[in-house]
């Protein structure tokens, strides 16, 4: 993927989220998971917000220092004003203002950036290329994960085109 496509499908992730969960107004639909031991849509969003919150220090420490050990950065929480009963949609705008962080951060990077490396908590070396397709991936992982919930949970708005077929 070039830099254009990944901040672009970063860029989608919170519009697909809002697009899936805004409209749903009954809570317990998005707290509670399809089947015994899945993920529910609050936890699946949870998790979206907590790994971009786990990877935005280290875009960032990469963007700013040559070569930075991202041990630093690991199991700091990023804020202590999350609490685990916060409604699915507040937990979602969470999610948002992360991911408008590392949207900034990408925005301002020349090219080259995206090839400076940093030194994650297994001792690889990793880029910041390596980082934002992760992000990706993991973005496209769990929104289809999502859709499968809200379909099980019959949660979905009717006009959301689901990324996956229930059964798959």
């Amino acid at each position: 993927m070039d830099e254009q496509q990944i901040r672009l499908s970063l860029t989608n992730t919170p519009n697909l989220l809002s697009k899936r969960l805004t409209p749903q107004r009954d809570e317990l639909k998005l707290t509670r998971g399809p089947g015994r031991g899945q993920w529910s849509a609050r936890e699946i969003v949870t998790h979206l917000r907590d790994t971009e919150a786990r990877i935005f220090p280290k875009l960032y420490l990469i963007a700013v220092e040559d070569d930075p050990d991202l041990r630093r950065v690991e199991g700091q929480p990023p804020t202590d004003s999350w609490r685990p009963d916060d409604l699915t949609l507040v937990v979602m705008g969470q999610f948002r203002r992360l991911r408008q962080s590392t949207l900034s951060l990408l925005r301002e990077l020349p090219t080259a950036a995206w090839e400076r490396r940093g030194r994650d908590s297994d001792g690889t070396s990793v880029s910041l290329r390596d980082l934002a397709e992760y992000l990706v991936a993991h973005d496209a992982e769990h929104l289809d994960e999502l859709d499968r919930v809200l379909l099980a949970r019959n949660a979905m708005p009717p006009n959301v085109f689901p990324r996956v077929l229930i059964g798959i």
